[in-house]
């Protein structure tokens, strides 16, 4: 924390080295000053930091990353957006699937029980047929649906993605050409 301070306080000067003291302090601890702070008092070259400027390859490679970051996150945001609708649709339409399915186990169930009556159980399991039937069909709808909403929401979520893309490369585009790292605002 001293060294940070001291560091701190030598921003101002131009050269690119200072002078700083280390001292003991009276806990034993190491203290940093400007001044010589004590007899045990030992001088200390600080460097200061390589300039805040950057070359030309560092500047694209720089670029390069945040662009290949910001294309990432557009593929992670496709790829959310779609489980997204995946678990909105799908949910709804299993449990309905659920229920038509247990009903044509229950209606299996009767068709199987024994009827004195050979024509009253030929009528009943024509009915139970037709209702099992009737049911399947609710099942192969439901799945048509949920898969043609499902497509829906994929296209939009994959155009919404390069949206994202044609963004980032409009963003990076003119950082590319000049080897500049200020990729710009949207």
């Amino acid at each position: 924390m001293a060294l940070v301070c001291a560091a701190g306080a030598l921003a101002g000067v131009p050269s690119a080295q200072a002078q700083v003291y280390r001292c003991t302090g009276g806990n034993g601890e190491t203290v940093y000053a400007q001044q010589p702070c004590g007899t045990g008092a030992k001088e200390v070259t600080i460097r200061a930091n390589r300039a805040a400027t950057r070359t030309p390859g560092e500047a694209a490679t720089q670029s390069a990353v945040f662009r290949s970051t910001d294309l990432s996150d557009a593929s992670i945001a496709e790829r959310n957006c779609v489980n997204a609708a995946r678990s909105s649709i799908q949910r709804p339409v299993d449990r309905r699937i659920d229920t038509y399915q247990r009903q044509v186990a229950a209606l299996n169930q009767q068709l199987g029980d024994d009827d004195k009556d050979a024509l009253a159980a030929a009528t009943r399991d024509a009915g139970v047929r037709a209702q099992i039937a009737s049911l399947e069909q609710s099942i192969s709808a439901e799945r048509r649906s949920a898969d043609s909403s499902l497509g829906t929401a994929q296209q939009r979520c994959a155009e919404q993605r390069r949206d994202r893309e044609a963004n980032i490369e409009r963003k990076y585009a003119p950082a590319r050409a000049a080897g500049d790292t200020a990729p710009q605002s949207l």
